[in-house]
C-alpha cells in the first residue's frame, strides 16, 4: 500500500509543471475561467499528498484517531485485550529492501489497567493469540509464560536484537517470571524466514514488538 501512494505522489508531482504551464498559457491567453479551474485541480494535487503524509498542517488531526483506533483492533487480535501502545521507549528500525525485508524493533510503556489486566490474563490469552489477519498465512505460537522454553531457541535468534541505551536485554525479559512470550513465523527451506516476536511484561509495563522479514 505504502508502495502505491509513493508511486501515486511521483505522479502527482509529475503532473505540477505541466499544470503550471497551462495556467500560464491560460493567463497569457486571458482566459480566466480555465486558469481558475488549473488553479484549483494544481491546489488539490498538492493538498492531497501533504495530507496523506502527514505535512499539511492539520492533517494529524484526522489521522491520529484512525492510527489509535487500528492501534486497538491490531492489539486486540495480538492479545485479546483492547489496548493503545503508550510512550515508545525503544525504536530501532534497518531500512527496507523493496519487498518489505528487513528488521524493526518497537518497545512500549503500558497503562497500569493495561498491565493489571495482564497480570491475569483471560484464558483465551493463551489459546487463541496472536492471531492477526496481517499475519493470517503464518503460523502462531500463542502466548507462554516466561521463562522461555530454549527449543524455540531458533525462532528468538532469529528475532534477536541487542538492546542500545537501555538497562536490559529481550533475554532478560525472556527469562523474567511473570511476563510472556508469542510470535507468528513463516518458515522458508532454508529455516525461518519472516518472525513477528512479541514480549509483555506487566510489572515492567512494557509490551516489545520485533518484526524481520528475510
Amino acid at each position: 500500500m505504502i508502495l502505491f501512494f509513493l508511486f501515486l505522489t511521483l505522479i502527482i508531482v509529475l503532473i505540477y509543471p505541466v499544470l503550471a504551464w497551462k495556467m500560464l498559457k491560460a493567463l497569457k491567453q486571458k482566459n480566466k475561467p480555465k486558469f481558475y479551474r488549473l488553479s484549483t485541480i494544481l491546489l488539490i494535487l498538492i493538498l492531497i499528498p501533504g495530507f496523506y503524509w502527514k505535512v499539511l498542517p492539520g492533517s494529524n488531526l484526522f489521522w491520529n484517531p484512525i492510527e489509535k483506533a487500528e492501534e486497538r483492533n491490531y492489539n486486540i487480535e495480538l492479545t485479546g485485550f483492547e489496548f493503545n501502545d503508550g510512550e515508545l521507549i525503544y525504536e530501532y528500525e534497518t531500512k527496507r529492501a523493496f519487498n518489505g525485508d528487513g528488521y524493526s524493533i518497537w518497545i512500549y510503556k503500558i497503562d497500569d489497567k493495561t498491565a493489571e489486566y495482564f497480570k491475569k490474563p483471560k484464558n483465551e490469552f493463551f489459546t487463541e493469540h496472536p492471531r492477526t489477519e496481517l499475519r493470517s498465512h503464518w503460523e502462531p505460537e500463542f502466548w507462554k509464560k516466561t521463562p522461555f522454553d530454549k527449543q524455540e531457541k531458533k525462532f528468538f535468534d532469529f528475532a534477536h536484537s541487542t538492546l542500545d541505551e537501555l538497562e536490559f536485554e529481550l533475554e532478560d525479559l525472556l527469562y523474567e517470571n511473570g511476563n510472556y512470550y508469542a510470535y507468528e513465523y513463516y518458515m522458508h527451506r532454508y529455516g525461518v524466514g519472516n518472525i513477528d516476536f512479541y514480549i509483555l511484561c506487566p510489572n515492567r509495563k512494557l509490551i516489545v514488538k520485533i518484526n524481520h522479514n528475510t
